[in-house]
């Protein structure tokens, strides 16, 4: 089992034990420490998505803490089928589907070429189809090895035999002392106690196979990850535009594409952006900086970070 699938199994788990756990309606149960909201499970056909709260919450913990994107299952036996019946032909009649027929032999009697080359490709895709499957199925249930351990099985259980029968044959003689009796004694106990290795290994080999091939793995989503590399990013972004960054980009930028704004324009421009609360030569925030540069490259036709 891999590490993602493991994280997964825990992560599913946690899911519904919280879930019960909300549903029994203790109040310990009901909010996250902090969250005036009660939780929120939600349930979609191929996702689980657990929230603590609302995202516009005060409380920068609250929102979306995880989604857990379910993985995809086929079943082996319902697919071998189809692919069979793609190879080999199906005993169901179709009508006037003309792919169900003989086409090979047919074609030696009828002009039958486009849907000889349409069949000889289905064949073709449903036969690798067909190969990856058996691979999945024989991996996953570790067939190659149930080989193995049915072979080994079959060898020490001989050889036990054999060396028990040995060992009662020698307890038969008459001219046995004592000593050497409880010392055969004691080697046919061992003998007998290697039946348990056995019966596990029997346990073993009669499990039934798992018919259900994943398709898809799951995914994990940590939300709060998400928000925190979005911060990181847009603090990087904070440090790139400083305000003499930002005049600086958009003197150049207007030597570019108009000569006549002055830099005492371009200053004015930037101090007239900046946060209300703030004095001059204080940055523009970097979204509204990012909607000022998109809106000069739709006026202008050229972009002032590119």
């Amino acid at each position: 089992m891999t590490s993602l699938e493991t994280e997964y199994e825990k992560l599913f788990t946690k899911f519904y034990s919280d879930l019960f756990k909300f549903q029994n309606g203790k109040k310990t149960n009901l909010r996250c420490s902090g969250c005036d909201s009660k939780k929120r499970f939600i349930i979609d056909n191929d996702k689980l998505t657990y929230s603590c709260g609302p995202n516009n919450s005060d409380n920068p913990k609250c929102g979306k803490q995880y989604t857990i994107i379910l993985p995809k299952y086929i079943n082996y036996k319902t697919f071998q089928e189809i692919y069979d019946e793609k190879i080999n032909g199906s005993f169901k009649y179709l009508g006037k589907d003309n792919l169900q027929y003989d086409l090979k032999s047919l074609s030696q009697r009828m002009d039958v070429k486009k849907e000889l080359d349409i069949q000889k490709k289905i064949i073709k895709e449903s036969s690798d189809n067909l190969d990856h499957l058996i691979k999945d199925y024989i991996e996953i249930n570790k067939l190659n090895g149930y080989i193995e351990t049915l072979e080994t099985l079959s060898e020490k259980r001989y050889k036990n035999s054999i060396e028990k029968k040995k060992l009662m044959k020698l307890l038969n003689e008459e001219d046995l002392s004592e000593p050497e009796k409880i010392e055969i004694r004691k080697k046919y106990a061992q003998l007998i106690s290697e039946n348990k290795e056995f019966i596990d290994m029997i346990i073993e080999l009669r499990k039934p196979n798992q018919d259900f091939i994943m398709i898809k793995k799951p995914e994990i989503i940590d939300h709060q990850k998400v928000v925190k590399k979005k911060e990181e990013k847009d603090s990087s972004k904070t440090d790139e535009y400083s305000f003499d960054k930002q005049v600086k980009i958009l003197i150049d930028y207007y030597k570019k594409v108009d000569p006549n704004k002055t830099e005492t324009d371009v200053l004015r421009i930037v101090n007239n952006r900046r946060p209300k609360d703030k004095p001059k030569g204080t940055r523009i925030p970097i979204k509204p900086w990012l909607e000022l540069c998109e809106k000069l490259n739709k006026k202008y036709n050229i972009h002032p970070l590119k």
